[in-house]
């Protein structure tokens, strides 16, 4: 599952996950999301820091306080601009944030630790 707000960093997502034969759901809004994922459980849910903030914390606050999503991984990324919220989303409960242009280099390593 992604909460991702750029398209072109959406369709990478997609491109990634495709190679992999995954699939990827992308979302605009938290609540969304998170209602998906007490269905779905997805295995890696992956958050847009930069432009999407205040939904991403609020996906990391429900997911932490929802028993059934409290062990699905989450990851996010920002750019330097924002790097001040890395260190509020990982206390949130990201389990790690990527510089953007780090996160599309590990994006497909990213994916398939996860999806095993």
């Amino acid at each position: 599952f992604a909460l991702v707000a750029d398209m072109a960093t959406a369709t990478q997502i997609v491109k990634c996950a495709a190679g992999l034969h995954i699939g990827v759901r992308n979302f605009d809004d938290a609540g969304k999301l998170v209602a998906q994922a007490v269905t779905e459980r997805p295995f890696l849910v992956i958050l847009d820091l930069e432009k999407r903030e205040a939904e991403a914390f609020r996906v990391l606050n429900e997911m932490r306080q929802n028993a059934d999503l409290k062990s699905v991984p989450a990851v996010g990324f920002v750019t330097q601009a924002k790097v001040m919220v890395k260190p509020e989303a990982e206390k949130a409960g990201c389990l790690r944030v990527y510089m953007r242009t780090e996160f599309g280099r590990e994006l497909p390593d990213l994916i398939a630790r996860y999806a095993v």
